[in-house]
């Protein structure tokens, strides 16, 4: 029986069509067609009179009353098979011409998600199928599907798919690109086959190279850096003004906008990486040069901002086309650390992986729920506009201020799924009369397992397996990385359930949950720290699930007293061996044993300051961290001297913000606002999601009167002592003061031999 790696699963509801995009074991590319009906369910005051009308309805291939459950209680419906037309059609003409529907569920739900929920077609994983040759499709062996054998989730390692990473620049000498004014200029791709290729020159010519390229490549995934908001839609529409097809796609068709944001191609996997950033709150100015950073990439990038490109187009091509390698190259090289990541999380949620990356952690949730229901006879709600009601989060205990040596951190493993299992936490055991009590709670649950746990209790059971599996490979076997990325993906599902109970736009929403799920992490932390206190341990910080402690035997013996007495999983997370905590919570630096800093919640990590201003903290930060406050007031000082003597970059000094809404919609006036209102009346173009660059510059008057676009700035214009007042004497006094420096103590005084003393 053949064995094959589902790359993509999608379909056309009006023909009852699926089409699987899969990778044989051998590596061949084949489409595999299977014939679907989608359902939907009826909650009905009257089921005969119902039924019949319902028989009589255009699109309608089979009814019949059914048995179900519904949150968890047992229910009567009816189940609507739909044949050759939209699902929510058919939906939309019952509710019109049945008088007694008191519900209708599941008419909001994907035709390909049915399909996958239904027929167990997993992708991103290895699939047993029956199949039959039925012919060949635009040159790929097109097959047809008689059944599904079996998942072979034991089959760990990934096939070697075909990636090509892909950037592009637009010329635009006035602000951000747009497909009606800027046309193409160059085209960079990296492959696992080819290595880098440029495409520059006529724009029409360009284009044709790219696609002739990527249809001779014929790549599995195709990779980008901001793709799917920006680079292929502009591709999309250029291509179009100049009278082409951007035919990518594996059928020739166009990308086409899907759900989540994302761009489809057809029988490839769209990668955008931003994706990525956007969901790593510790990436706070979100570049491609940023995640390369944060990802450890020895990459060099000659950075080039958009709004030099245009100018240096014509002065330095090989310049630009160079940077735009360093662009390419990065994003290939980001994608082979997280590609098996990406694999686990499609796996584990039932998403295309193009679908998963683009989708929220809320969707990933639901899509995982959503299939665990239909297995268990589980109605999906309808998505309903509910309410928002907030509830109170973790418990953050203030710090101690100061420097601390060896500090541990405790982390909670899986702190609220445990929580949630063990208290039978679920909507469908909610039960004034239940038997588990909450302490602090007048919430109740039932015995019976719920919904909720058993998904839960998969999660966890699953990770453990793959943990053990683990043990056994070598560190740097291909199998090893694989599962360590499938652990993590569950991870990342498991620990977003609770919260998910709690987001207005899900399914199963239950704010009552996310409540009292969030108050037991509250009271299991209190209990932690009552004991840790008991044992005379020192206790520097805790925030939600983790607890920083300065380094002591006794912390064994707390381990073991949360994992008796309080029946949760424990474990040493990290050790600082020098840990900086401001006054403010979440607002820390540590210096780990291998020499990496961590920095959390200060303006070193913020996009919002200038470059100056983190630099200058990041390396005060750095200073008393590895050699004492000494340095670091040191360090503060020779930053200070070097605005006083106009030694900094000019590029160090722009001050980015982004432009959220059109500019007619301000109200307030903000300095960045300002500077775009200048800009679009000498004609450029910007819209929001542009971020505005501007320089603080001398004069009298409020902030905003005395702001100019970063690239309008001579060096005799800038406010210097503005970025020395409201710059870097503040970032480095939220650090500094917390040892008793002061703003006198930074600044020079007269006597500047005594400044450096």
């Amino acid at each position: 029986m053949p064995m094959y790696w589902i790359l993509d699963v999608s379909g056309e509801e009006e023909y009852n069509e699926v089409e699987v995009w899969a990778v044989s074991e051998e590596g061949e590319r084949v489409i595999i067609k299977d014939e679907f009906y989608p359902e939907f369910f009826i909650r009905s005051g009257n089921f005969e009179e119902d039924v019949k009308i319902i028989r009589t309805l255009k699109g309608v291939k089979d009814v019949e009353v059914v048995e179900r459950t519904f949150r968890g209680r047992p229910v009567k419906l009816i189940r609507v098979t739909t044949a050759n037309v939209r699902l929510e059609d058919v939906a939309d003409e019952v509710r019109k011409k049945c008088n007694h529907i008191l519900d209708v569920f599941q008419d909001d739900v994907r035709f390909s998600n049915q399909y996958v929920f239904k027929k167990n077609i997993i992708p991103s994983s290895w699939t047993l199928l029956d199949t039959e040759k039925a012919g060949y499709l635009n040159g790929y062996n097109l097959l047809k599907l008689n059944r599904l054998c079996s998942i072979e989730f034991e089959k760990t390692v990934f096939p070697e798919l075909r990636v090509l990473a892909f950037d592009a620049f637009f010329y635009s000498l006035k602000g951000s690109p747009d497909p009606e004014h800027s046309p193409i200029i160059s085209i960079s791709v990296m492959t696992s086959e080819n290595g880098l290729m440029n495409f520059s020159g006529d724009e029409k010519t360009l284009i044709k190279s790219f696609l002739d390229f990527v249809k001779k490549f014929d790549p599995d995934v195709i990779v980008g850096f901001n793709s799917n908001r920006k680079i292929i839609p502009f591709l999309v529409e250029r291509s179009r003004k100049l009278g082409l097809t951007f035919n990518i796609g594996r059928l020739d068709g166009e990308p086409r906008g899907s759900v989540y944001g994302h761009q489809s191609i057809r029988g490839r996997l769209n990668i955008d990486l931003y994706d990525l950033v956007e969901e790593s709150p510790e990436i706070k100015l979100e570049t491609l040069e940023e995640f390369s950073q944060f990802m450890n990439l020895p990459i060099k990038y000659d950075t080039i901002e958009e709004y030099e490109l245009a100018e240096l187009w014509s002065k330095d091509k090989t310049r630009v086309i160079e940077y735009l390698g360093q662009r390419v190259k990065g994003i290939f090289e980001i994608y082979k650390l997280v590609d098996e990541y990406i694999f686990s999380l499609s796996q584990l949620t039932c998403m295309p992986s193009d679908y998963v990356m683009a989708a929220s952690t809320g969707f990933r949730v639901e899509n995982y729920l959503s299939k665990l229901a239909v297995e268990r006879g589980e109605v999906i709600p309808s998505r309903k506009e509910v309410v928002h009601i907030s509830y109170p989060g973790g418990i953050v205990r203030s710090p101690t201020p100061g420097l601390h040596k060896n500090i541990v951190v405790l982390d909670f493993r899986s702190m609220y799924p445990s929580l949630m299992i063990k208290y039978n936490i679920s909507f469908d055991t909610i039960d004034p009369e239940g038997p588990i009590s909450i302490p602090n709670s007048t919430i109740r649950f039932s015995e019976r397992e719920g919904f909720l746990p058993h998904a839960l209790k998969r999660l966890l059971e699953e990770r453990k397996r793959i943990r053990e599996r683990l043990n056994m490979l070598p560190r740097d076997s291909p199998e090893r990385i694989v599962l360590d990325a499938r652990q993590k993906a569950v991870k990342v599902i498991s620990n977003a359930i609770y919260g998910y109970t709690g987001w207005a736009g899900a399914r199963w929403y239950t704010r009552e949950i996310a409540e009292v799920t969030a108050a037991l992490g509250r009271e299991t932390i209190l209990k932690a720290m009552g004991k840790a206190e008991e044992l005379k341990l020192k206790i520097v910080y805790g925030d939600t699930d983790s607890i920083f402690i300065k380094e002591d035997d006794r912390i064994k013996e707390l381990v073991n007293w949360i994992e008796d007495v309080l029946g949760l999983e424990v474990k040493v997370d990290k050790v600082y061996r020098t840990v900086l905590f401001t006054e403010a919570k979440k607002k820390y630096a540590g210096l780990k044993d291998d020499g990496f800093i961590e920095i959390v919640g200060l303006e070193a990590i913020r996009g919002d300051w200038s470059e100056v201003a983190k630099i200058a903290q990041r390396e005060v930060v750095e200073a008393i961290l590895k050699m004492g406050v000494d340095e670091g007031v040191r360090v503060a000082r020779k930053h200070i001297d070097n605005l006083l003597n106009q030694r900094v970059p000019l590029k160090q000094l722009i001050i980015w913000k982004q432009i959220t809404k059109s500019i007619e919609e301000y109200e307030a006036t903000a300095p960045h606002v300002e500077v775009a209102k200048k800009l679009i009346e000498e004609g450029w173009r910007i819209k929001p999601g542009d971020k505005v660059g501007y320089i603080i510059v001398k004069g009298a008057g409020r902030l905003y009167t005395r702001v100019k676009p970063y690239f309008k700035v001579e060096s005799d214009e800038i406010d210097w002592n503005y970025y020395i007042e409201k710059q870097v004497l503040p970032v480095c006094l939220r650090i500094l003061e917390v040892f008793g420096i002061k703003e006198s103590d930074l600044k020079p005084s007269k006597d500047l031999t005594a400044f450096f003393q």
